[in-house]
């Protein structure tokens, strides 16, 4: 049978008990026999990618002196004469250098040799020397043993006349300069060699003499042969010393250094069980600990879990209440709006319409209260219309400057193609309210907090409604979370957690997001992204005024609002107003005599909408 919640902590000291011999046995069969191999063998690949990369400095040095006796004078003007002057000239100042050639590619002929004198009739190309090359990069050649002053490695470096290789120019280089780099970062007691790109010996600190322009052994050509640039394989030297081989591969040049160490030190980590015993048992010995803190602080997440159920069914029973409430109270409002709605059709005194009109916003007011409790007491899914933000922001300006301290400054900005957006108005109220709610929390001396209203960057089909505070923001593993339900940073009984939880709903439920942007001392930035829609269609407008009044009559007050307000329609109310006068004017109003009833408005009304 599964083990229940309650269970679990007991479990869980259980396995803290039973931990130490099974990490006794993993850390015998594991970190004995992997830990020094990996070390052992990463350092050797660094000693040869050492060597390697001090070998390319060294090419890539030669490389340098040749591209500068390239230019000179004498090679751009084929003075030849001059160019083999030359060449003996930079040969002596580079010791290593035991040559220089420069070959025609055209004619297939040496141009010069500084082993001869000069000759206006050259030999033959040498067969290292009969190359293709297809641009000037520089070619790091092979080493032969055989010839004149040999052993030597080769390097050589084409030379452009219209933009295609026409000479090579090639040097002949001491192998020992090779060496002395080898034997200097090789430790004692190991085996090191530097390979050209077809395993033959470049250099080798044992029986260098003897070994340097020959073929490696099957074991080093192997391991060329594949396509891995650098890695360990187990070989036999010439002189039967077995070991494992850990080699480099230079990309520039294709020249490897490979250095061997004795297989035993690899293998050596075997030995090492006895003392893993003593350190598998001081790690047992933790890991036990961590275990049994671990079950303690399963306790504490399970009150935890407990307390959020409590807040959970608190809140329950506080939307229950609210629900019915709220019920009870619309019945109320919808009696008292009902009535305010017919007792304004009835007044004519001016101080009694406008307190009349005054009650009736009150109560349109309380109608909105009750929608939105009634929304947090059922949970029910947002009422989606087209919403003016450039009406509901500043709409919101007095509430909001009552939510904040009286030193906190609060700025709007509204751009204005941002405008119309589908959601619901009422919860897109609410979660404004919430975050500038929290804005004000984060600011307890005060600050600003900037509402803005403008098109989304990263998306034109969007529209941007930002809450941006200089308050004392979050870290980010606090911003990660603070969209989920019940989590607060604020003190027991002064959050919920639900604030940020509401704005994330009503989002998603409008087909937007929200993004926060905050770190500590910087402010928070929380972006509402709401889809785009279009202004619903505009409903006409009826002016209905008195004909006689103080200042201007009824039908001049007409002709201004039309200028103003395209599409309005017009209703003079008069006892005796000269409809000559009505009909000669632009506004075209209708005209309803007084005395009238009830049906003579509503009939004159509903003309007056279809003129």
């Amino acid at each position: 049978m599964p083990a229940t919640f309650t269970q679990r902590p007991y479990f869980l000291l259980g396995a803290a008990l039973a931990l130490p011999v099974v990490v006794l046995v993993v850390l015998q069969l594991v970190f004995t026999l992997n830990r020094e191999r990996e070390d052992i063998e990463r350092q050797t690949l660094a000693r040869a990618a050492a060597v390697s990369e001090l070998a390319d400095a060294m090419l890539e040095g030669d490389v340098s002196a040749m591209r500068v006796l390239a230019t000179s004078p004498s090679f751009t003007h084929h003075a030849w004469i001059e160019a083999y002057a030359r060449s003996r000239e930079v040969s002596a100042f580079n010791p290593a250098w035991r040559n220089i050639i420069l070959s025609d590619l055209q004619t297939r002929r040496e141009v010069f040799d500084l082993a001869r004198g000069f000759s206006a009739a050259g030999e033959a190309l040498k067969p290292f020397a009969d190359l293709q090359p297809t641009n000037d990069g520089a070619i790091i050649g092979d080493i032969y043993r055989d010839g004149e002053n040999c052993p030597c490695a080769y390097v050589h470096l084409p030379i452009l006349e219209g933009g295609h290789p026409r000479f090579l120019l090639t040097i002949a280089l001491d192998p020992r300069r090779f060496q002395t780099l080898l034997i200097e970062h090789t430790p004692p007691g190991l085996v090191s060699a530097i390979n050209d790109r077809h395993g033959n010996f470049v250099a080798r600190n044992v029986n260098y003499e003897a070994r340097v322009g020959t073929p490696a052994t099957p074991f080093l050509r192997r391991a060329l042969a594949s396509s891995a640039n650098s890695g360990i394989y187990d070989a036999v030297t010439y002189e039967g010393f077995q070991n494992k081989t850990a080699f480099v591969r230079s990309p520039i040049s294709g020249w490897s250094a490979h250095i061997a160490i004795a297989s035993v030190l690899i293998d050596r980590p075997r030995l090492l069980v006895f003392l893993t015993v003593g350190v598998g048992a001081l790690v047992a010995f933790a890991s036990a600990a961590g275990l049994i803190f671990w079950a303690l602080r399963d306790l504490a997440e399970r009150r935890q879990a407990e307390r959020q159920l409590a807040q959970t069914q608190k809140l329950e029973a506080i939307g229950q209440l609210t629900g019915g409430v709220a019920h009870d109270f619309n019945n109320l409002l919808t009696v008292m709006i009902g009535g305010l709605n017919m007792l304004l059709r009835r007044m004519d005194d001016p101080k009694q319409r406008e307190i009349a009109e005054h009650m009736l916003d009150a109560a349109q007011r309380g109608d909105k209260l009750t929608k939105q409790l009634l929304a947090f007491s059922r949970g029910k899914q947002l009422e989606l219309s087209a919403v003016d933000l450039h009406v509901l922001v500043p709409g919101m300006e007095e509430l909001l400057r009552r939510s904040i301290n009286p030193q906190t400054q609060l700025e709007f900005e509204l751009q204005p193609s941002a405008r119309w957006v589908k959601t619901d108005a009422n919860q897109l109220e609410l979660a404004i309210l919430n975050l500038v709610i929290n804005a004000r929390d984060a600011m307890p001396d005060g600050g600003r907090i900037a509402v803005s209203v403008r098109d989304s960057a990263d998306h034109p089909e969007n529209v941007e409604l930002a809450v941006a505070d200089d308050g004392m923001g979050m870290p980010k593993d606090i911003s990660d979370r603070a969209f989920e339900p019940f989590f607060t940073t604020k003190p027991a009984g002064k959050g919920t957690g639900l604030g940020l939880a509401q704005v994330f709903g009503a989002a998603q439920q409008s087909g937007g997001s929200v993004e926060i942007e905050s770190s500590p001392g910087r402010g928070t930035i929380v972006r509402f992204i709401l889809p785009r829609t279009a202004p619903p269609p505009k409903q006409p407008t009826l002016l209905v005024t008195d004909y006689s009044m103080p200042g201007m009559t009824g039908l001049e007050l007409a002709e201004r609002a039309r200028a103003q307000v395209g599409g309005l329609k017009v209703l003079i109310v008069s006892g005796y107003a000269d409809a000559t006068a009505l009909e000669a004017s632009a506004a075209r109003p209708a005209l309803l005599r007084k005395p009238f009833d009830e049906r003579a408005l509503l009939d004159a009304v509903n003309n007056a909408f279809a003129a």
